[in-house]
């Protein structure tokens, strides 16, 4: 069982890693900040390169897609950047719910 205080600390950690990873502008920064923060595992690091685009909706084959393939996959939405333009809504306090509408 993780404490409160191990909580937050595991918290503090995803947040600044969220926020070092968004400012990655290509494969290697991106491979390196991951590796800095420790997110090693290919399910870790699809959640969190999921976070730092804000969550968005893929879709992909019905078929079983391997990890390291969801993980390429992510990683390239990721480093086309158009992700960056639910950061500047999020920045203006736009939802996205009032943008799709």
């Amino acid at each position: 069982m993780v404490s409160k205080e191990d909580g937050r600390s595991i918290m503090k950690n995803r947040e600044a890693a969220v926020a070092a990873i968004r400012t990655c502008k290509n494969r290697k920064d991106l491979d390196d900040m991951l590796h800095q923060f420790n997110v090693i595992e290919a399910q870790e690091a699809i959640s969190c390169l999921n976070e730092c685009m804000y969550n968005p909706q893929t879709f992909s084959s019905p078929e079983k897609t391997p990890l390291e393939d969801e993980l390429e996959f992510s990683k390239q939405i990721f480093l086309t950047g158009t992700w960056r333009l639910n950061e500047y809504y999020d920045r203006m306090g736009i939802g996205t719910e009032n943008v799709n509408a």
